[in-house]
């Protein structure tokens, strides 16, 4: 059996949560020059395996979240069940492009028309 060989580019979230409210912005960016290089050459710049990675990561990490939620209330970890906490997650997930999609729309676009490249 072969070993699959993967090509890597690193990158650096930065996460914002403003005080008052808590209200939370992000950015995200390769994290050195050669990143950024090797992502270049991947099909559309990359674009669409780092949106793709960032989707998984925040399924996991709702996913983490959510499991730790239901068992803070009672649940132990013998009686959670994957098809209760997949259902929880696409609840929440659901719940949460409802509040964001609006504002990440206007972002792209506004990103979009100040790039001189395009």
């Amino acid at each position: 059996m072969s070993e699959d060989k993967f090509e890597t580019v690193k990158f650096i979230l930065e996460i914002k949560k403003r005080v008052r409210d808590n209200a939370v912005w992000s950015s995200h960016r390769p994290m050195t020059p050669g990143d950024r290089e090797r992502m270049g050459k991947w099909p559309s710049g990359g674009l669409v395996h780092v949106a793709h990675a960032l989707l998984s990561e925040t399924l996991r990490r709702e996913a983490y979240t959510m499991a730790i939620s239901i068992l803070s209330a009672g649940t132990t970890i013998e009686e959670l069940k994957q098809k209760e906490l997949e259902h929880a997650v696409r609840a929440h997930i659901s719940e949460m492009l409802n509040r964001f999609v609006k504002g990440a729309c206007e972002d792209a676009i506004e990103r979009i028309k100040r790039d001189e490249r395009l």
